[in-house]
């Protein structure tokens, strides 16, 4: 109930303006004579009704007079046939207000020069050409706007044409603003803002459509899209130009006009082949061949002796033949190939069929011409339909890349799948490696050193030579083997001091008990990032070596240990006060001494060198701090 309450003071709301205002009024007679003439002349300024010669004929408004289709017989080869054709308009006497009162006419319709007079004075005229005089922007003129202007009792139009082009008017309003104002607007809506807006809309839409274009070069449906807007927009000019003058010649925005719409139909005909996919060649050659034949018939150098004015409606005929052709076998083509978007698009080019012959009747008025052209809603409709035939693949493009994305998803989650069961192989097998590596060092390592040390006290007990004090020097180092070979597998972190301060302490109750004295002066050096447990273990093997040489030969009584960097380098320097050997002998002899550190160093690249006289020996091992690989591997 609140909602009908509330509809009827909308209504009575929108009423009450209309109700207060002067009731209009509405002409829908006329008398009208024609003058025959020889050529244009401009309007009077005023004239005396009584010097017209008559007789004056009463007539309906709407009124119409025919075209002829093809040309008739000039009187004058030097002047066109013309005619002026007056219509004089009666109005009932109304009561002078303060507030304006207008002549609205809906349309008036003709190719040539409009005046319009109150009382026999010039009260409007056409200021563009004969042409494109504006024919479909409706007449909203004021008719007294000084304060000493009377209203008016008699209206004459004035209209001065060519015999054979016909013409039109409409039945005139009379009244206030507020009585027939809102019917002028929506008038002018409908007539010239719509076409106006939705033309420019649908340009719009294709400037976008062409950059698409140009960076998708293979998808030339953006750029048909593109062509047809700008044909559309073309098109629907005349429908709203003619208040001023053009800025290009009469004769080629006549061409314009007319080849526009031809232009439209030959886009939406390769529009339709792309969509069904179904070009026929010998359809192409047609329907260009067709455009082309209209364009060069109707360019301006023809237009001269083929008479435009009796052309254009012969031509729109063309049109909606060339229009039916294209649209049907549109239909055809996209109904065989199951295209949906041929058969939405060639629908609607054949529902634009009705709507172009209603208005060819209504161009050579055989329709009242106080009805509105459906031309320009076609672009609306052509807009829509365009639109929806892009968001469709659109769409559809998108689809396809959610699918393919899906898809492509599916497959690296697979292959991840694979990559990481192949990475877990490959560290399965790393961690293996490893310890298969690790295991044979040390075996290598213990084979090497304590098994040796073994086999060595194990031969001397059996042949009877070993006594307690060889025994327990033999098991003493081989227990220094068994903790070096363990402290090599810890971790070190590159801590060349940390590995020193290892060995000091595993040495350290050897060195008492052989009565030496062991001075550390060392101090910080890089860390040396290649040390892993098997470099390790050869730096610890040399530095033991060094050490057990000292204790069992060099008779001395102390041991200094001092590092320093040389360059890229760091030096580890053992020196002992003993009595110092040959360093010469010692690398010729078989043992496994000096020629055992030699090997240990080349095989994870480092050098050691020795000097030794009566004073003592030095044993130095160079150390780099960025690592080389050697090639060359412990035997």
């Amino acid at each position: 109930m609140a909602k009908l309450f509330f509809f009827i003071f909308f209504c009575h709301v929108l009423w009450l303006p209309q109700a207060r205002a002067e009731a209009p009024m509405h002409i829908t007679e006329a008398d009208m004579q024609v003058i025959p003439g020889q050529g244009h002349a401009l309007p009077p300024a005023s004239f005396d009704p009584a010097t017209l010669p008559g007789p004056w004929i009463h007539v309906q408004l709407p009124h119409t007079l025919p075209r002829e289709l093809l040309p008739s017989v000039r009187h004058d080869a030097s002047l066109p046939a013309t005619e002026v054709v007056w219509y004089r308009i009666k109005l009932a006497p109304m009561i002078a207000t303060a507030d304006l009162h207008y002549l609205y006419l809906p349309r008036l319709q003709t190719s040539g020069q409009v005046s319009i007079y109150a009382d026999a004075l010039l009260l409007y005229q056409a200021h563009a050409s004969r042409l494109w005089n504006g024919w479909n922007i409706p007449a909203w003129i004021a008719l007294h706007e000084t304060a000493d202007t009377r209203l008016p009792r008699e209206i004459y139009v004035r209209i001065d044409r060519a015999r054979n082009v016909g013409g039109g008017i409409s039945s005139v309003w009379f009244g206030g603003d507020e009585a027939i104002g809102w019917r002028y607007r929506l008038r002018y809506l409908l007539q010239v803002q719509l076409p106006y807006a939705s033309s420019a809309a649908f340009l719009a839409v294709g400037l976008f459509a062409l950059m698409v274009w140009y960076r998708l070069r293979s998808h030339y449906i953006y750029m048909l899209l593109f062509f047809i807007s700008a044909a559309a927009f073309l098109r629907s000019l005349h429908y709203y130009v003619g208040e001023d003058r053009l800025p290009i010649p009469d004769n080629w925005f006549t061409w314009i006009t007319i080849n526009s719409v031809f232009w439209m139909v030959l886009v939406t005909h390769f529009f339709l082949n792309h969509l069904h996919s179904r070009p026929k060649l010998r359809w192409n050659y047609l329907i260009s061949g067709i455009i082309v034949v209209v364009a060069i018939a109707t360019a301006p150098p023809l237009a001269s002796w083929i008479m435009t004015n009796s052309l254009s409606p012969l031509a729109y005929l063309l049109l909606i033949i060339t229009g039916s052709t294209v649209a049907i076998n549109g239909f055809v083509q996209s109904w065989r190939s199951r295209s949906h978007d041929g058969l939405v698009l060639s629908s609607w080019a054949m529902l634009g069929i009705p709507l172009g012959c209603y208005d060819w009747l209504l161009q050579n008025y055989h329709v009242s011409i106080e009805s509105l052209y459906l031309g320009p809603y076609s672009n609306v409709s052509a807009f829509l339909v365009f639109m929806y035939i892009i968001f469709l693949r659109y769409i559809v493009a998108n689809e396809n890349v959610v699918q393919f994305n899906t898809r492509l998803q599916k497959r690296l989650l697979s292959q991840e799948a694979e990559l990481d069961e192949y990475h877990q192989r490959l560290r399965t097998s790393a961690q293996r490696q490893v310890l298969d590596d690790e295991r044979a060092r040390l075996m290598q390592d213990m084979h090497d050193g304590m098994g040796s040390s073994l086999i060595t006290a194990l031969l001397a007990v059996k042949e009877g030579k070993a006594n307690a004090s060889m025994v327990a020097d033999i098991l003493k180092d081989c227990i220094d083997d068994l903790k070096l070979t363990i402290d090599s597998m810890e971790s070190v972190q590159a801590d060349l001091l940390l590995l020193m301060a290892t060995l000091r302490f595993r040495l350290a109750p050897r060195l008492e008990e052989a009565g030496i004295k062991l001075r550390w002066e060392v101090t910080d050096v890089p860390p040396l990032e290649w040390l892993d447990p098997r470099n390790t273990l050869h730096i610890l093997r040399i530095f033991q070596e060094a050490f057990s040489n000292i204790i069992k030969h060099a008779q001395a009584t102390e041991i200094r240990m001092t590092t320093l960097r040389d360059g890229d380098n760091v030096l580890v320097v053992i020196s002992d006060n003993g009595c110092g050997f040959s360093v010469e002998k010692g690398l010729q002899t078989k043992g496994k001494g000096l020629n055992n550190q030699l090997r240990r160093a080349a095989s994870i690249g480092t050098t050691v060198t020795w000097h030794s006289d009566q004073h003592g020996t030095r044993m130095t091992l160079t150390l780099p701090i960025v690592h080389k690989r050697s090639t060359s591997k412990l035997n």
